[in-house]
């Protein structure tokens, strides 16, 4: 039997493995890889004897082999401060399902302690052997996110407002969804308005609350400090907050803007606690359409928040995925839109 014949019987008999063309080439796995990705680093003559004999050979990279050439663990992190509020999950479920989609484990990190905002990265960075990750923490600041520019892993940063080119964000439309709730509520003919706030130093808050006094100041409407009131974005504090203003014997408002649905949520349970009527004593207007708002019929801007996170999982998978010398950032902002329910009152009321 010649070599030839030897040799071909034995590639229809075994499959060639990586370390087979490594032999035959006289070149470490690297270089093959190199060749595999269509990277530098292999000189173009060799470059092409190693194509012609895995052509030759009847080499085939399997998925496994494929992975150790792309030095990949099909993993990403989603690093959260938490995962309380119904919001926060909605955007989870959405990375899970782009994540699932797109054949990638996902691994969840979320904050033990106050004032581990960089500690909680770095950790799964040291600890987790993943592809990319994930941050959502509202208490991150511009700084600190720049300061993983250096690491070679790639990162997308969700909710964040971050003004760097190099830095991919995924984001929700704040300003103009607070805009359309307030003045949905002036033009029913509203006029004392309480607005319920997240906290004094909070991007998004802040945000909001520029758009709300927009809407104000088109109708001419001054809103004393008094009716606006920090419920931190969470509902134990927008009840608090409640109760501090019925005891100061201030007139009840009109209609209430909460910034985001879990706030409003309490502060509905609130009103009819003490026998107050939604709409037709108090007006009541959320933001951000969780699942439970339209159970309760709640207006509220609803916002594409599973679509935030499925987006920005798609983003970081792409990242991954694509050669760091061809990676471009992108910064995604996404709308949202007034669902107009009953606690609004609009069924009751001719627009002014």
């Amino acid at each position: 039997m010649t070599l030839k014949r030897a040799t071909r019987k034995i590639q229809l008999t075994k499959r060639v493995k990586l370390a087979d063309v490594c032999k035959a080439a006289g070149v470490s796995k690297a270089a093959i890889s190199y060749v595999l990705n269509d990277k530098p680093g292999v000189s173009p003559e060799m470059r092409r004897k190693i194509k012609s004999l895995m052509r030759k050979m009847g080499y085939l990279p399997t998925p496994a082999a494929r992975h150790l050439s792309l030095a990949r663990s099909e993993t990403i992190a989603a690093i959260f401060q938490d995962l309380t509020a119904g919001w926060l999950l909605t955007v989870f479920r959405g990375i899970a399902a782009q994540a699932a989609e797109s054949k990638y484990q996902l691994i969840a990190a979320l904050s033990s302690q106050y004032g581990d905002e960089f500690k909680l990265p770095t950790e799964v960075l040291a600890r987790a052997s993943v592809d990319g990750f994930l941050w959502m923490d509202p208490r991150v600041r511009p700084v600190l996110v720049k300061r993983f520019k250096k690491q070679p892993i790639p990162f997308v940063v969700i909710q964040g407002h971050i003004d760097d080119p190099e830095i991919n964000t995924v984001s929700i439309e704040n300003s103009n969804g607070a805009y359309d709730a307030v003045r949905h509520l002036l033009q029913l003919g509203y006029r004392r308005l309480m607005l319920m706030t997240g906290q004094e130093d909070n991007v998004d808050s802040l945000d909001k609350l520029a758009g709300a006094r927009r809407a104000l100041r088109e109708f001419g409407v001054t809103l004393p400090k008094e009716y606006i009131l920090n419920g931190h974005h969470v509902a134990s504090y927008a009840v608090e907050a409640m109760n501090a203003f019925a005891e100061s014997g201030r007139p009840m408002p009109e209609a209430i803007f909460a910034f985001n649905d879990d706030m409003a949520l309490a502060v509905l349970r609130w009103l009819r606690d003490r026998r107050l009527r939604v709409p037709e004593d108090v007006a009541l207007v959320g933001f951000d359409g969780v699942d439970e708002a339209k159970g309760a019929e709640l207006t509220t801007v609803e916002t594409p928040i599973r679509e935030m996170g499925m987006t920005a999982a798609k983003l970081l998978i792409e990242t991954i995925r694509t050669p760091p010398e061809q990676r471009k950032s992108k910064h995604i902002l996404l709308d949202g839109h007034l669902a107009v329910r009953k606690t609004c009152g609009a069924h009751l009321r001719q627009p002014a």
